[in-house]
């Protein structure tokens, strides 16, 4: 990637030479979901989905409001008219930080398309990371499924389920890594993490595999770097839910690989208790807890609109015995006499005829989750819920003030 910095720099000069555009109307276009990554110096700042759009930016180093969408700014390669319009990484990345809280900016380079230039952002700083102007010019880079890019964040047009990661200190890094293991392990039992370089799939020796405890990784007791074939093996005591990250001083730290540990045959995480003395069998999975826990929002709130929620997030515990197949959530909003649902599949809200109990729609099967929503949420009355499934198809209960909750935005 040394290489790439000295690349870099030379590709940011090009912008000036964009040909010039036509700026179509974004709104034409498709929400679509990404996963998206963003790595720290110290910490993952972001990981999970984000779904975005073509978008308008406007930051305190920009010099005013730019477009950030593939038909305007450029397909990668060519610096000609991009075609589409289409969600970009940097877009991903700004919803991203607008939704969580972090801080961002970016430089724009270019005067516009009017003038024969479109141009492109230059991300610089996102929470307490900041691009250098000296030596080594620790900065922001990206890469779309672990292949780092030739162009800058508004040229890439993104495709559903694409692995989009950001990175501080990118292009002074060897390695992008990648960690790969188990999903459920018994406690105290070792077991392997497999830590390789994403884009080429090579092997990493001499990575540590860690806990990442808010982001930040945690050495774990007992455990060894990686050896020559990339294999590190690792033990985790204590029952849970652990996230692990692979690290490496030369390298951008990898995904997160969560795991659940149990106790033996506790019943969590998929293993099965042994069968009562009478019954003669196995028991297979039972139902998750009667209820599902929302987080982040609080029943009979009311939201200014400049600070409604984004974030759409929850958990559910899974007793001994229980097996979770799926976490559904739907949210209701009316305003005005109207009534709309929030539709999973077309990421937007949907009017309805009638109002009636909203269609819940899937977030996985992980016991916490948070759902990006692609903008704030507007003026209006909402109902949000969640509510789990088991096994054998039953549901969680819908509680008041716990997995039912009514807020307002005005």
């Amino acid at each position: 990637m040394v290489a790439a910095s000295r690349w870099f720099l030379a590709a940011l000069a090009a912008l000036c030479a964009l040909t010039s555009v036509a700026i179509p109307d974004a709104a034409l276009a498709t929400p679509i979901t990404v996963n998206l990554r963003v790595e720290g110096s110290t910490r993952t700042l972001f990981e999970g989905n984000v779904t975005t759009s073509p978008e308008t930016i406007q930051t305190a180093s920009s010099g005013g409001a730019h477009p950030c969408n593939y038909a305007e700014n450029g397909p990668s390669g060519g610096f000609v008219p991009g075609g589409s319009q289409s969600g970009t990484p940097t877009t991903a990345l700004h919803d991203a930080a607008l939704a969580t809280g972090l801080s961002f900016d970016a430089e724009w380079f270019g005067s516009g398309a009017e003038n024969g230039n479109p141009g492109d952002f230059f991300v610089s700083r996102v929470g307490n990371d900041v691009n250098q102007t000296e030596a080594p010019f620790d900065s922001w880079g990206y890469a779309v499924n672990f292949t780092t890019a030739s162009v800058g964040g508004c040229q890439i047009a993104l495709a559903p389920g694409n692995e989009v990661l950001w990175a501080y200190n990118y292009f002074n890094l060897s390695h992008l890594l990648s960690a790969a293991g188990p999903v459920s392990v018994n406690a105290g039992t070792p077991f392997t993490v497999h830590v390789a370089d994403g884009h080429t799939g090579e092997a990493i020796a001499g990575a540590a595999v860690e806990e990442a405890v808010s982001g930040v990784p945690s050495p774990i007791a007992g455990s060894s770097h990686s050896d020559a074939n990339g294999d590190s093996t690792v033990v985790l005591n204590q029952p849970g839910v652990v996230t692990l990250k692979a690290t490496r001083a030369d390298s951008v730290r990898s995904n997160g690989l969560v795991v659940c540990v149990h106790a033996g045959s506790d019943g969590t995480c998929g293993s099965t208790l042994p069968a009562p003395a009478a019954s003669g069998g196995p028991i297979a999975g039972g139902p998750v807890s009667d209820v599902a826990r929302i987080a982040g929002i609080r029943s009979g709130r009311v939201y200014s609109r400049r600070f409604a929620p984004r974030v759409l997030s929850g958990k559910v515990q899974v007793p001994p015995g229980g097996t979770l197949r799926d976490v559904r959530i739907r949210l209701e909003r009316r305003h005005a006499g109207r009534c709309f649902f929030f539709s999973g599949s077309r990421v937007r809200f949907v009017r309805t005829r009638r109002c009636r109990p909203a269609p819940f729609f899937s977030v996985g099967g992980s016991q916490s989750f948070s759902y990006l929503l692609p903008a704030r949420l507007p003026r209006g009355r909402y109902v949000y819920d969640i509510e789990a499934i088991s096994a054998d198809g039953t549901a969680t209960k819908l509680v008041d003030g716990v997995s039912h909750v009514v807020f307002r935005v005005r």
